[in-house]
């Protein structure tokens, strides 16, 4: 089994994802490694097969360093949420008229 990827960043998924996303594929026999939003899918002329169930995945993003106007060094955290990723075996070419 590979690593699950982004399959627009082609970036891995965090360790907890991972587990998540290889139990899916392997739950449902996807063959892909790559995992992708609605929106990106759009974004690649692609659309979700109907009747296709997302996964949810947790996003976090980690601290940053921020200076201020004093230029004192002060430690921002950036927003969780959770998102809906699906498998590429649950996308199919969107059609053109």
């Amino acid at each position: 089994m590979g690593f699950q990827l982004n399959y627009l960043s082609w970036v891995e998924y965090n360790w907890q994802n991972q587990s998540i996303l290889l139990d899916e594929k392997e739950e449902n026999g996807y063959e892909s490694d790559m995992w992708l939003t609605f929106i990106q899918a759009r974004s690649k002329k692609l659309k979700i097969k109907k009747g296709s169930k997302g996964v949810t995945i947790f996003k976090w993003y980690w601290y940053i360093e921020e200076k201020d106007k004093k230029g004192k060094t002060k430690m921002r955290s950036i927003s969780n949420w959770y998102v809906n990723v699906f498998n590429l075996d649950q996308t199919e070419a969107l059609k053109t008229k």
